[in-house]
């Protein structure tokens, strides 16, 4: 069974749940009121492959609608890449988000990981990973960027020696961009033009939207035609269809996202950060890697679990183990009540 973050207990009206990262601020009022007025197209049929929304996008994003591929959430991308390609080597950026792995492996792809060290604050030796491409020769290198769990981002500048070296051995990036929108990093999509790199995004994170599944690829028009050789027709819904131009016009709501993540994250780190049984890494992702310096994950869960709070543990990430959990940021009064039953906990354990 997959692990991800997410509480489905009874009560999970009453749980406030930290284990999933998107946004706390609720669904824009924009996309609620424009899909009520959707609610009556139900009787038809949504457009086979999504492209008069590919066409917004493209337009959104100054590229062109072949060089796009709508899917039913990131994850549909994910296991589509991976059948359309399917690479004999695939080398995944660890730790991290646990799809990649059980993608690939699907399709019968031998799986190798580069493993990021806590010492480094989980960020990439460029010249190590270089290396290990040039040892290896995958066919597919896969990093999350910012990173699930560690929320560590590496920027394009750094990675120009990996993509230069993955096209002298003929390889791919799949690189996903989830997160991204909680950053104020540049994309990577000028790079499709000169490397064979695959970018996935995410549209509901931001958006609070999870349950619509909307997610998008981008890459040259030989890999986008490789994909829908092997795509499912009709895999989208014309919710989540018409929801495109809507999410991409509400700069409003973006922007004030953003503004309010960067003032919330930081009062959250700070406050976690003072409590010394527990080491908090700092990242670029609308989430926290927290490690626990005594005790194990479960136990911490198990007693937040009891006090209405939920959290993701991560020993189910190569490279990390029962010692880490990751939280979210979520709104202030719930950001209290985390760190003031994490800091109970711990001192009830001294007592």
């Amino acid at each position: 069974m997959n692990k991800h973050g997410g509480y489905y207990g009874e009560d999970q009206n009453n749980v406030i749940d930290f284990s999933v990262n998107i946004n706390p601020l609720g669904v824009s009022k924009n996309l609620v009121e424009a899909l009520k007025k959707e609610l009556e197209k139900m009787e038809r049929y949504p457009e086979i492959d999504g492209i008069s929304a590919k066409e917004i996008l493209a337009k959104h994003l100054s590229t062109k609608s072949e060089k796009i591929i709508l899917g039913n959430g990131a994850t549909e991308l994910i296991y589509l890449f991976a059948r359309s390609i399917n690479p004999k080597k695939v080398l995944i950026v660890q730790p991290t988000f646990t799809e990649y792995k059980k993608a690939f492996e699907l399709v019968g792809s031998s799986i190798y990981s580069f493993v990021t060290k806590e010492e480094d604050n989980f960020t990439i030796h460029i010249g190590d990973l270089v290396a290990e491409l040039d040892s290896l020769k995958p066919d597919v290198l896969v990093l999350c960027n910012p990173n699930n769990p560690t929320g560590t981002f590496t920027n394009m500048n750094d990675l120009i020696p990996v993509l230069n070296k993955l096209k002298e051995i003929g390889g791919y990036l799949f690189i996903d961009e989830s997160f991204i929108d909680f950053t104020d990093e540049v994309p990577y999509l000028s790079l499709i033009y000169e490397y064979n790199i695959f970018i996935l995004r995410s549209m509901t994170k931001i958006f609070a939207v999870p349950g619509l599944r909307l997610g998008y690829g981008v890459a040259n028009e030989e890999t986008i035609s490789r994909l829908y050789h092997m795509k499912e027709p009709w895999t989208i819904n014309s919710l989540a269809l018409s929801s495109v131009p809507i999410l991409l016009n509400d700069v409003e709501y973006t922007m004030k996202t953003k503004k309010w993540y960067e003032e919330e994250k930081k009062i959250l780190f700070q406050e976690l950060d003072k409590i010394k049984d527990i080491k908090v890494f700092y990242g670029k992702a609308n989430f926290f890697l927290i490690k626990l310096l005594q005790k194990d994950s479960y136990s911490l869960k198990n007693y937040l679990l009891s006090k209405d709070v939920y959290i993701r543990t991560c020993d189910d990430f190569i490279g990390l183990s029962n010692e880490y959990i990751r939280v979210a940021v979520r709104n202030r009064e719930e950001n209290i009540k985390l760190v003031s039953e994490i800091r109970e906990y711990f001192e009830k354990l001294s007592s």
